[in-house]
């Protein structure tokens, strides 16, 4: 089968239509005829190298591409979910070697779901990770509810066009910030009102909202809070702290830009994780350094010496430094939510504090 890959990191000229082995499904797996494939921004990061960072994601030689809309060709042994000729959609993790954009691909039973009748491919293919980061933000983070106000940023893109829609369909009043370009298209998706961002700053709107959804991560909370009532919320798509301090235009006037300090501590933390793994990977490789180690943490390289007794190893479970890994994608959401204006708390979709 045909399949889109890379061998390399670096621009879309490092991409290369391959010759690969059909996969074949295991028990509690579909194989499905790919019929179209929605790109996100998840697929230019992965092909350029900048999540090369995240463990969890395998290197090249690889594939692109996660959402999908197809016909399932054939399942593996085991109960059966699913059946041949059936159409789905879904979305792969990007965690393997593989991607959607080939002829066929393999997917869990959990990781797909019949199509919508009422969609084509190439429309059912772009919902698994913009409609689903759009949904789970308004509704497991914002919970929005019918008669409330929320303003939506980037209306026009991939997650705000779907975001929208569903905060209409909610029953919320929906303004919606976006170019001069994209004005009647964001009308036309059900907008109560639409914002050009070239004429009108929302900043500085008079109006109160219950919702505030930065689906570009293009504004800050420290912009929003300005249009934000009392107990209002902002959600965006960026998953970190840089919520509060994106982009000098949106910050408050006079107030410092600490992106770069932000960007300085990240890189330092990083050359200090590559340094420990480098000394790590030494100890291991030579016994006598990992003696002279042991030594300088007051034990004897597993024999007693001077009355000294070998430390016990630490369990690092115990001490919460291992655990499962965490990919960051489009799918996850930061939430900064302010309780009567004085307690404010930022999170991202998995629980973790910031």
């Amino acid at each position: 089968m045909r399949a889109l890959r890379f061998a390399r990191y670096g621009p879309p000229d490092v991409l290369r239509v391959e010759q690969m082995p059909e996969p074949t499904p295991a028990a509690g797996q579909a194989k499905v005829r790919v019929h179209a494939v929605a790109l996100n921004p998840l697929d230019w990061k992965l092909r350029k190298g900048d999540l090369r960072l995240l463990p969890v994601l395998r290197g090249p030689p690889r594939g692109l591409g996660v959402d999908f809309c197809g016909e399932i060709v054939a399942v593996g042994g085991g109960a059966e979910a699913r059946h041949v000729g059936e159409r789905v959609f879904g979305s792969l993790l990007p965690f393997g070697r593989d991607g959607a954009l080939a002829d066929y691909l393999v997917a869990p039973f959990d990781r797909i779901m019949a199509a919508p009748q009422a969609l084509d491919d190439a429309h059912a293919a772009t919902l698994p990770i913009a409609g689903g980061t759009a949904l789970q933000a308004l509704t497991d983070e914002a919970h929005v509810r019918s008669g409330q106000r929320v303003l939506i940023t980037g209306a026009a893109g991939g997650v705000g066009h779907f975001a929208v829609q569903i905060a209409r369909h909610l029953g919320a009043y929906v303004v919606a910030v976006c170019g001069p370009a994209n004005v009647e298209f964001v009308r036309a998706l059900g907008a109560d009102e639409v914002v050009d961002y070239t004429r009108d700053d929302f900043t500085r709107r008079g109006d109160r909202f219950d919702v505030v959804f930065d689906a570009a991560g293009a504004s800050s909370f420290a912009a929003s809070r300005r249009v934000l009532a009392a107990d209002g919320r902002y959600v965006n798509t960026l998953g970190d702290a840089r919520a509060f301090f994106r982009d000098g235009a949106c910050r408050r006037r006079g107030a410092p830009d600490v992106a770069p300090a932000l960007h300085r501590a990240r890189a330092a933390l990083r050359r200090r994780q590559g340094a420990a793994a480098r000394r790590s990977r030494r100890r291991r490789r030579d016994p006598s350094a990992r003696r002279a180690h042991d030594r300088a943490r007051g034990g004897c390289g597993g024999a007693a010496r001077d009355g000294n007794r070998p430390r016990p190893r630490q369990d690092r479970r115990a001490h919460g430094l291992t655990g499962p890994a965490q990919a960051f994608s489009g799918r996850q959401t930061a939430a900064l939510q302010t309780d009567s204006g004085a307690n404010r708390r930022m999170r991202t979709t998995n629980g973790k504090r910031l």
